[in-house]
């Protein structure tokens, strides 16, 4: 599906809310947006990511509870390493770093019409 350019998106409404609902859908329709749930699924169902991951969180609560934290340092070293090498996490990332990508020049376009930084105000406050 071949995705309009981010500068090209016209949503006709006076609501920013209807706006901002629309807005979502277009995003969930971006090819950028597809890829990376695609991969998402398929790092989540692989065997040996879950196996790797199953390992890490052992790891992990070895650590927690002062367990050979050198040597269980040093292990999480080495498996995160060799989770980050296998080809579904490498495709994972590289969708990950592309919707990234995309959803900024969304938010700069938003920002631009705005005229305020929008992401960095759209983020929740501790007090509410």
């Amino acid at each position: 599906m071949k995705s309009q350019p981010v500068e090209t998106l016209n949503i006709s409404t006076t609501d920013p809310f209807q706006a901002a609902r629309a807005l979502g859908e277009l995003l969930k329709q971006l090819p950028e947006y597809v890829a990376f749930l695609d991969a998402l699924n398929a790092v989540n169902a692989d065997p040996q990511v879950q196996q790797l991951s199953k390992k890490m969180r052992a790891c992990q609560s070895a650590m927690q509870w002062g367990r050979d934290v050198v040597q269980n340092a040093a292990e999480m070293e080495r498996l995160e390493a060799e989770i980050e090498s296998l080809p579904v996490v490498q495709a994972y990332r590289r969708a990950e770093a592309a919707v990234r990508e995309a959803f900024l020049a969304v938010d700069e376009l938003i920002s631009r019409e705005a005229g305020v930084d929008f992401a960095a105000n759209a983020k929740r406050s501790c007090c509410g």
